[in-house]
């Protein structure tokens, strides 16, 4: 490693980029995956960041929500053409109810998207749907009540192994057969995303995805799914705190931000 990361870099391959390198690009690709902490402000704040410099150099941008399932799309529509209100946002989309995050972490982002007129995209799906695909199989979901999501390709066994981590910390139900639905579960998260980001970048635009790291960690989740429906031009970015001179596996994203410890 050429030298200790320091605040306010950024670096891919143990190695530091520029801001305009780095974000020249990623205005290059077809989808651009931004990670998150959900309740860590400092990652908000990067991200509108990049938000920010891939605007400058990519009028066609579009900004993607996991936040948000696809039923609140006419709400977010009226925002960004100023049709509403902030607390008339929240209480459209059900903020509180679906994501439950305090809505202040990501009203920057929001304004934001509103003032340049950004398209705003919900990429989720309501819970009830995903557990409909998982327990009942996506065969018997017809084509028009999912969206015409596809079935999720299968996870790799990095990506497995894992989740089967994960769900061993938190379940309450260690049989096969519940972590065998844990994992589907995020399959079916991971490639619901997937499509409707991959629907804008079809249209021509930059589709940006924000969404908590481990859907974009080791280009396992999203640009994984992504891959497999055809969408191969991708990039991960994550943010990246240390008090030491250390960085993540390079495998870990396709570049990182430093951030400073707070």
């Amino acid at each position: 490693m050429a030298a200790c990361p320091s605040p306010g870099q950024w670096w891919q391959e143990d190695q530091p980029l520029t801001t305009r390198q780095a974000l020249s690009s990623a205005t290059q690709q077809q989808v651009v995956l931004l990670g998150e902490q959900h309740d860590e402000v400092s990652h908000h704040r990067w991200q509108l960041h990049t938000l920010a410099g891939l605007h400058a150099l990519n009028d066609e941008l579009v900004i993607g929500l996991e936040m948000l399932p696809r039923s609140a799309q006419p709400a977010l529509d009226a925002w960004v053409a100023g049709e509403s209100d902030a607390a008339t946002l929240l209480s459209q989309t059900r903020w509180d109810e679906v994501w439950g995050f305090d809505a202040a972490l990501y009203m920057p982002i929001l304004e934001f998207a509103r003032m340049a007129q950004i398209p705003l995209i919900a990429l989720n799906i309501e819970p009830s749907l995903r557990h409909r695909l998982v327990n009942d199989g996506w065969e018997n979901v017809p084509a028009e009540e999912r969206y015409a999501i596809p079935p999720p390709h299968p996870a790799s066994a990095h990506y497995r192994a894992r989740l089967t981590e994960v769900f061993n910390q938190h379940a309450m139900d260690d049989t096969p057969a519940a972590l065998e639905r844990f994992i589907q579960a995020q399959l079916t998260w991971d490639v619901a995303m997937a499509q409707r980001l991959a629907e804008a970048a079809e249209s021509g635009a930059l589709a940006v995805g924000l969404m908590g790291l481990g859907h974009v960690t080791y280009n396992e989740g999203v640009a994984y799914q992504l891959n497999a429906l055809g969408i191969n031009d991708t990039l991960s970015l994550l943010p990246w705190q240390t008090n030491q001179c250390e960085l993540p596996a390079t495998t870990y994203a396709d570049a990182i931000y430093i951030l400073a410890n707070e």
